[in-house]
């Protein structure tokens, strides 16, 4: 029977690479009378075959995940499954009880606007998330085969090296992954632009859509991917710049007014308005306190020598 469902994404699932937005969308359809079907075959074909699951679970965390489990439909996917590969004589574990694991064992974290937060990940890697910004992991490192993360908004890492080396794999929603073995970086992911400033070690990128295509980073790179047009920028750039966020500082570098706009809309979530347009093709150079907001909109009204005033949650830039 052929499943109503994205190949693709079914492939992700069998190997344990979705996201946790992807595993939802799996799991709700395994809930379908399709889903049951596909599960029913699948079991069975991999029972005569001889195979088992790809992924393995303890069989006391799969009686666990089977006693939490909300939903009776899903209960008698996993009670069907269960009594199949008894019955074999073998220890199988069900796709939908790993993704189940998976996500109950799933930490997001998020940032408000204007706050910044550093989290120490279970192999003591730091990641310090910029403001209104997503961090999603799992727990359950110590026997995964990769690390892995999801990252929307902004980000800097430092990632510890393990004795034996593991990738480092981090996820973002323009469909690019990093690859990493231990570095320091700044990841950028909003508005469908991915940029990656590598600080130290070295990185590879990966694109879902092209896994063919690689681009391996030296310190000192910046890529940069704008989803929308599919254009890939590399180039040789200060990364002081681009991590003096992570100081509660804001550092411009040949800026527009127009990416200043946008990263206080981002950053502090007000709407900001430029009523003169040729400020928009004006550039700047400097660094300004951004611990709060009020001072750091007096630092660039002074800095750049325009008239900045704030009404309620607007943002007015104008010349003096």
């Amino acid at each position: 029977m052929k499943p109503l469902i994205d190949q693709h994404l079914l492939q992700k699932f069998r190997q344990d690479q979705c996201t946790p937005e992807e595993y939802r969308i799996v799991l709700d359809w395994f809930s379908t009378d399709d889903g049951k079907r596909y599960l029913e075959e699948s079991i069975l074909r991999d029972l005569e075959e001889g195979k088992g699951s790809d992924v393995t679970v303890p069989p006391a965390l799969y009686e666990r995940v089977m006693n939490t489990i909300a939903y009776k439909p899903r209960r008698r996917i996993y009670t069907m499954l269960k009594v199949a590969a008894v019955a074999a004589g073998l220890i199988v574990t069900t796709y939908a009880g790993v993704a189940f694991y998976h996500y109950q064992q799933l930490k997001v974290i998020h940032t408000a606007y204007g706050e910044l937060r550093t989290v120490v990940l279970p192999d003591q890697s730091v990641i310090t998330l910029n403001a209104n910004s997503t961090l999603r992991y799992y727990d359950n490192w110590k026997h995964a085969k990769n690390r892995e993360v999801w990252i929307e908004g902004e980000a800097w890492f430092s990632v510890h090296p393990t004795p034996v080396p593991r990738p480092f794999l981090v996820n973002t929603a323009s469909k690019m992954q990093v690859e990493v073995l231990g570095t320091t970086f700044n990841l950028i992911d909003r508005h469908g632009r991915m940029q990656v400033v590598l600080n130290s070690g070295k990185v590879r990128l990966h694109s879902s859509e092209d896994p063919e295509k690689t681009i391996v980073m030296q310190p000192g790179d910046l890529v940069e991917f704008k989803q929308q047009q599919k254009t890939v920028e590399r180039k040789h750039t200060d990364t002081r710049t681009y991590t003096s966020w992570t100081k509660r500082n804001l550092h411009f570098e040949n800026a527009t007014f127009s990416q200043l706009a946008q990263q206080l809309e981002d950053t502090y979530g007000v709407a900001v308005e430029i009523r003169d347009s040729s400020l928009l093709r004006q550039q700047f150079t400097g660094t300004v306190p951004g611990q709060q907001m009020d001072m750091l909109l007096e630092g660039l009204s002074e800095l750049f020598h325009v008239k900045i005033t704030k009404e309620n949650n607007k943002v007015i830039i104008e010349k003096e």
